[in-house]
Order: C-alpha cells, then sequence, then structure tokens
C-alpha cells in the first residue's frame, strides 16, 4: 500500500514516514469525528495519558521528553499554549471581567476610590493583561527557567531542558484555574492568592523530585519552593523597573496614581 500523503510503502495503520493513516475512507461525519479524536488526543490516547501522569508524576513526563520520547507525551510548549486558550476561552464565555476578579483575589484593591485615576490606572492594566494573555503567561516562564538553573546546576540540564517542566506543571496547573473561574463566576469569590501560590509552588517541587534525581527528595523539593521565591522576587523586581521606566516616559501615569484625599 502506498501513502496518500508521501508515497512510501506502508505495512500498517499508518504511514512510518509522515504519520498519515493508510485506510482513509470518504468524508463522513464519523470520518471527521474520528480525524479530530487522533489529532487531539493522539493515535493511541496520548492527550488522557499526559493529563493523568501530570497529575501524578509531573517530573516523570518532563523527563521521559528530555530523554528523547517525543510520542508518549504531548509536547510541553503545546500543552502549555492549549491549556491557556482552554482558559481565555472559557474566561471569554463566561464574561468575567478582570478587573472584579482581580478585587476578589486582592482585596485591597477595594480601597480604591470609585472613578479616581488610580481605578482608571488599574482598569487599564488589567484590559492590557486581558488583551495579552498568551504574552503575559509566556513572559513569565523564564522566571522560572532561571530559577531551576540556579537552583538545580547539578543536574547538569540546559536553560530549555529546565524549561520543560516549568511548561508542562504552568500549563496543568490551568485545570486548577479554570475551576477557580467557574467557582468566581458562580459565587463571586476566588481562592485566596495566597493558596493559589501555594498549591502552584507545592506541584511544582513535587515535580521537581521526580525529575532531578541527582538530588535528594526533601532537599530537592526544598529547592523547587526556592524556585518558586526567586520567580516572585525577580518578577517583582522586573515589574518594579517596567513601571518605573513606564512614569519616566510618561509622567501622566504617576498623576494617575497618586492618591487623593477628596
Amino acid at each position: 500500500m502506498t501513502c496518500t500523503n508521501c508515497q512510501q510503502e506502508v505495512n500498517g495503520k499508518f504511514c512510518p514516514n509522515c504519520g498519515q493513516r493508510s485506510n482513509v475512507k470518504r468524508i463522513t461525519f464519523r470520518e471527521g469525528w474520528n480525524d479530530f479524536w487522533s489529532r487531539v488526543y493522539g493515535f493511541d490516547g496520548m492527550f488522557p495519558r499526559t493529563i493523568r501522569d501530570l497529575t501524578l508524576r509531573p517530573g516523570i513526563v518532563a523527563r521521559h521528553y528530555i530523554n528523547g520520547n517525543r510520542v508518549l507525551y504531548y509536547g510541553p510548549v503545546g500543552y502549555f499554549f492549549l491549556m491557556l486558550t482552554l482558559y481565555i476561552l472559557l474566561l471569554s464565555f463566561l464574561q468575567i471581567d478582570m478587573s472584579e476578579m482581580a478585587k476578589a483575589i486582592n482585596p485591597y484593591t477595594e480601597e480604591i476610590k470609585e472613578g479616581s485615576g488610580q481605578e482608571q490606572f488599574n482598569q487599564g492594566l488589567m484590559g492590557w493583561i486581558n488583551d495579552n494573555q498568551r504574552l503575559v503567561s509566556f513572559i513569565f516562564v523564564p522566571f522560572y527557567v532561571f530559577g531551576a538553573a540556579l537552583f538545580f546546576r547539578k543536574s547538569k540540564f540546559n536553560l530549555l531542558e529546565h524549561s520543560i517542566l516549568v511548561f508542562y506543571t504552568q500549563g496543568h496547573y490551568q485545570w486548577l484555574s479554570i475551576g477557580f473561574l467557574v467557582l468566581f463566576k458562580l459565587t463571586g469569590q476566588y481562592i485566596n492568592i495566597f493558596l493559589f501560590v501555594g498549591t502552584s509552588a507545592t506541584y511544582y517541587a513535587w515535580g521537581c523530585i521526580q525529575l532531578y534525581q541527582s538530588y535528594r527528595a526533601g532537599w530537592a523539593f526544598t529547592r523547587g519552593i526556592f524556585v518558586q521565591l526567586f520567580f516572585w522576587i525577580s518578577l517583582f523586581i522586573f515589574l518594579a523597573i517596567l513601571m518605573i521606566i513606564a512614569f519616566i516616559l510618561n509622567p501622566e501615569l504617576m498623576e494617575m496614581v497618586q492618591p487623593r484625599n477628596n
């Protein structure tokens, strides 16, 4: 049998050269559904396996990928952006106001007077974040990666190899973020920010135990927590520098955020 895509000889269900199915039928609803299922979920249940194993052993998934197994699991970058896309679509579908959600996450924002310059600044900032969520989420990744490279130097991984666990864990954590969106839509309440950060840090540190096996389990977990601390501190410094530059280039922003007594 000859492959309809690359014209190579095929003996099984899929072409060994390009992956095209050998038994392609006429276009019907059933055939379209089967094609969609195979592309999204993989020829042998790749997507469900990725979800299951990332839930139970994220570091093992990352180690398989780093060691060269690129068929067993969904790719880390693709999985990260797939989950981020699902989150953004649900955010739009539920018609959730980012500014209102920010108030639920950080109750201190409620102290800002309605119609003030600070409120306008916050709304503008949240609007920009909402319109550029993929970019914002991707910008966060290097801070994690540099932290991992700093605290797991003995692993001998390069920066891209350190990034595999980051992409997988941050992408998979979007399932919990999606649950929080539904909770906010139904109740108007969002999970405590410290609980959110704490569970994310614990999940990543759990993956570090499985990936960085040259370290003792407790030490790998602790270093994983330090990676999270490095991320938040370095991100805060980075954002502070950006804000200072923005205020210098546009003094009107400084006027907007300055508190006023009346």
